[in-house]
């Protein structure tokens, strides 16, 4: 019907937002985004899982000095995470796509980071059927013109499968795939 069963709020006394929401396998929630309340940077890319209420059973902050974000977050079959969204921190460029693996509790598994000079960001990541990886994003790094759609594909253990990107001379960019 519409009608607000519980509202909760995460932050500090810095600028705090949510990008992604997932319900997880357990009911309860997975939640991405950024954070300059805690961390270690300008901003850290913000992991926040909840239980089916809502209310917070752990929080984790990844990144460097520099801004970082996260702009999706899913469960994957081993129980973890897989996360992407953009690095300041760790980039070579402007930014730089960003990948992470965790465990259940939010430890990390392994990270990637892929990028040149330009502006390059992960907007959406999916487990894919064989147990790899599928990130969409847009890259001005690699483009034909001012942006275009990123694709790559990993491997369970973060390797690269393949990328390709599509687009043309002026701005392009993904923001959602599905197997």
């Amino acid at each position: 019907s519409g009608r607000e069963l519980w509202t909760r709020i995460f932050g500090g006394r810095g600028w705090d937002w949510g990008s992604f929401v997932r319900q997880t396998p357990d009911g309860g929630y997975i939640i991405t985004g950024w954070t300059d309340s805690y961390g270690s940077g300008g901003g850290d890319l913000w992991l926040i899982k909840t239980d089916a209420t809502g209310a917070k059973e752990w929080d984790r902050t990844y990144g460097g000095i520099d801004n970082d974000q996260g702009s999706c977050v899913q469960a994957t079959t081993d129980g973890g995470y897989i996360i992407t969204g953009a690095t300041t921190s760790y980039s070579i460029g402007q930014d730089d796509l960003w990948v992470i693996k965790t465990d259940a509790t939010g430890s990390v598994q392994w990270t990637r980071t892929f990028g040149g000079g330009g502006s390059d960001e992960g907007q959406y990541v999916q487990q894919t059927g064989e147990g790899g990886y599928i990130v969409v994003g847009s890259t001005t790094s690699f483009s034909s013109g001012g942006s275009d759609v990123w694709f790559i594909r990993l491997k369970a253990n973060g390797d690269v499968a393949w990328t390709r990107t599509l687009g043309g001379p002026e701005w392009d960019w993904g923001s959602a795939i599905t197997q």
